[in-house]
């Protein structure tokens, strides 16, 4: 809850203020240039870039805080660079609104796009208006950008105890092959103002070389797989290593114009989605059988005071006939919004469409400015065909009040009510918290103290129907940043800690009616050494599980010449209340090996080559060369690779 809240106030907070960002191209000797990338914000204590620039690897390259709360980053590149990034801030991609140009993610959302040479081109142009001259005539070109994500090697899957009897210690293959998945994306403008974006599925499978299952028998043996692969990679190589032909995934194009902008997609395309004042009301969604989406064009979207935001998007992405609409307008610090979706019965007859609607939502939304306080309300009324209507139950709503506290302290206070049947039909549930719960949160936090920042989140939860899950319980969220000057670095601490309301229940983990669940400490300094460019050390407790506490320690390093390494050490101790076979079976020591390398070879894109060697646990996300962490401990708990090991080495292209 207190990531969901958080990841929702970073992004409205961050694009309230991306208005200040821009990007600057320098040409240093008519090949290689300099990119400048600049936000202004005096708010933030750290800022990282992330992108192809830089492989993508978390948590990107930090940008430096000048005078005046402006942040700059500057790398250098190839006057032949198409360069696609995001900022990057705990933990959250979040998109540059203001980039030269976008491009597609994939995700329902847009990378900024830095074309250099288009770039130069540009500046020369303006600096020719500015000096009275001139520009010379720019020649329009079709601009469909290629973009691929390919990640192609090798890994072996060993058990690290019995699967029968796992008091049995030791490592044994159990699996050995080639993995691989590769995405072809190619999108932009064809001719003025018609866009385009095709993504192709090329392979995405894992093809096993050797193999044995649970009772020993091995299929296939390594001569036979061993000359399959071989065939296959000669022959073959994209069916084998998909067992399939390469298919198209997602196909998008649309018109742009001043009155109406239309778009339509299919299959795994994903319109934009939308994150409206509180609440995500669209989110990653699949275009399916397929949508056609109209926004207001450039030429209305200022009406006198207002800016105006109109969209209508029938679709059939949900099998069924299908209706997304929003209409929102913002006069000065105050905005209103309203959305509107419907699910019909239909899926063919349109004369049918509005005889039967299984699912409606009513979104309601303002948002203003009182003083030095943000103030924010949604709400959302569903009506159902298959329900009658009871407003306690379908209904949903929540205010937020943001503000300061004095020159030294910043407070949110919220409160949420979300009805046992409330469920988006286009937006991420998520965004509306369980269904049956009411609540109020507040946070308080310290501001202007130089090199501190300290605060509490807590919540209260008032559960109408009881679960494993959802219960009456308060929960509280410390946390304190520390700024080491003498050391270039940071050091941050958190916690979480939960509270039961209810009559005769206890938390499993813990026997007990409270639960200390997490505690992280992060210490990160740059350039510690002449060799190091920053050290980066994560130690997490996780104590959610009823009968072990997993402590981890992740050191991460990175260097000159675009290499990374992390080390990884978890220890799995069993509470006293586990069973004497949990005991037995426990594997105490965990630990991780892995790093990464940029490619430089700029003909084949400078890809990724990483790798690792996990044991007994995995702090990686999806076997990629990033860290899966939450907060400051290792995602999925402490069964992640729990009895397994793991090696692997994969080369990656992304962009």
């Amino acid at each position: 809850m207190k990531k969901r809240f958080l990841i929702t106030m970073i992004i409205m907070f961050f694009v309230t203020l991306n208005n200040f960002a821009d990007v600057a191209v320098k040409d240093i000797d008519g090949t290689n240039v300099e990119i400048i990338i600049t936000h202004k914000d005096d708010e933030l204590t750290e800022l990282n870039v992330i992108g192809s620039f830089n492989n993508w690897i978390e948590p990107g390259t930090p940008m430096e805080k000048g005078e005046n709360g402006l942040w700059e980053l500057r790398f250098n590149a190839n006057i032949e660079d198409e360069i696609v990034y995001k900022f990057f801030l705990d933990g959250n991609y979040i998109p540059d609104e203001n980039a030269p140009d976008t491009k597609d993610d994939g995700f329902a959302g847009f990378n900024g796009l830095i074309i250099v040479s288009d770039l130069l081109t540009q500046q020369a142009a303006s600096e020719a208006v500015a000096a009275g001259e001139k520009p010379a005539p720019v020649e329009y070109k079709s601009k469909l950008n290629f973009g691929m994500y390919t990640i192609v090697g090798a890994k072996s899957t060993f058990v690290t105890q019995g699967l029968v009897d796992k008091t049995v210690k030791g490592l044994e293959t159990d699996t050995a092959g080639l993995s691989g998945k590769s995405y072809w994306k190619m999108g932009g403008t064809i001719v003025p103002d018609v866009n385009a974006w095709f993504e192709l599925k090329v392979f995405d499978s894992y093809q096993p070389f050797w193999a044995q299952d649970a009772t020993g028998l091995v299929s296939p043996d390594l001569e036979t797989g061993l000359a399959s692969s071989l065939g296959g990679l000669l022959i073959n190589p994209v069916n084998y290593i998909g067992g399939d032909n390469p298919s198209l995934n997602s196909v998008k194009f649309g018109i742009e114009s001043e009155v109406v902008n239309w778009e339509t997609g299919y299959g795994y395309a994903k319109p934009q989605g939308r994150t409206a004042l509180l609440w995500e009301t669209l989110g990653e969604k699949d275009g399916n059988n397929g949508y056609m989406r109209f926004d207001l064009g450039s030429k209305y979207e200022q009406m006198g005071p207002a800016k105006i935001e109109l969209t209508v998007m029938p679709n059939v992405m949900t099998e069924n006939y299908a209706l997304l609409s929003f209409l929102g307008a913002t006069i000065g610090k105050t905005k209103i919004d309203f959305q509107y979706d419907m699910k019909s019965a239909a899926t063919n007859d349109l004369s049918a469409i509005f005889d039967k609607l299984y699912h409606q939502d009513f979104i309601f939304g303002v948002s203003t400015k009182v003083g030095k306080y943000d103030l924010t309300a949604q709400s959302m009324i569903n009506l159902f065909s298959e329900e009658d209507f009871n407003i306690k139950d379908q209904l949903a709503g929540e205010v937020k009040i943001s503000g300061a506290l004095g020159s030294k302290l910043g407070t949110h206070i919220g409160y949420r009510y979300t009805g046992s049947s409330s469920e988006m039909l286009f937006g991420n549930n998520d965004s509306i918290g369980d269904k049956g719960t009411q609540r109020i949160s507040a946070e308080l936090y310290s501001k202007g103290i130089k090199n501190l920042k300290v605060g509490l989140y807590s919540s209260l939860i008032l559960a109408e129907t009881r679960s494993t899950d959802v219960f009456d319980q308060l929960y509280f969220y410390p946390y304190t940043d520390i700024d080491l000057p003498s050391l270039d670095g940071t050091l941050k601490f958190n916690g979480k800690f939960s509270y039961t309301l209810e009559d005769n229940w206890i938390y499993k983990a813990s026997k007990e009616k409270y639960l200390f669940s997490e505690f992280g400490a992060n210490l990160n300094i740059n350039n510690p050494t002449d060799n190091i460019d920053n050290i980066d050390f994560k130690y997490g407790l996780n104590n959610h599980d009823e009968d072990k506490i997993f402590n981890t320690l992740i050191t991460s390093l990175r260097m000159p010449n675009n290499l990374t390494a992390e080390i990884g050490l978890g220890v799995r101790t069993v509470k006293e209340s586990a069973s004497q076979s949990i005991k037995d079976e426990n594997n105490l020591i965990g630990f991780s090996v892995g790093g990464s390398w940029k490619v430089p070879v700029r003909k084949i894109k400078s890809p990724l080559l990483y790798g690792a060697f996990v044991y007994n646990m995995d702090p990686y996300d999806d076997e990629s060369n990033n860290l899966a962490m939450d907060g400051y401990t290792t995602t999925d708990g402490v069964s992640k690779s729990d009895g397994y090991a793991q090696f692997r080495i994969m080369m990656k292209w992304d962009f």
